[in-house]
């Protein structure tokens, strides 16, 4: 689905050691999203707060993970529905500023 969409920069990030795997960075040209995809009930995403927390701390970056669970917004991390990602990444949607 973010493939499809376009002027988006799409990447997969791991750490030399293979201790933190990104689902994807997505490049929106404005701001870089660390994206988790997750299609269960589990949603914990340690590699996903070690990037944030650790990782890339100085870039003061935002994370995204897509889930079965709704809306939800917190300090380092929303979450959105997975139906949503397209609408996110819109320019008329949540995620760009368009």
């Amino acid at each position: 689905q973010l493939k499809t969409l376009e002027d988006l920069g799409v990447y997969y990030y791991t750490n030399d050691r293979g201790s933190c795997e990104i689902d994807f960075i997505v490049d929106t040209g404005e701001q870089v999203i660390p994206v988790e995809v997750k299609a269960e009930d589990n949603v914990r995403s340690k590699s996903l707060s070690a990037f944030i927390h650790n990782e890339f701390a100085k870039y003061s970056l935002k994370a995204l993970r897509c889930s079965m669970l709704p809306y939800i917004n917190q300090r380092w991390m929303e979450n959105i529905p997975l139906y949503a990602v397209e609408a996110f990444f819109s320019k008329e949607g949540l995620g760009i500023d368009g």
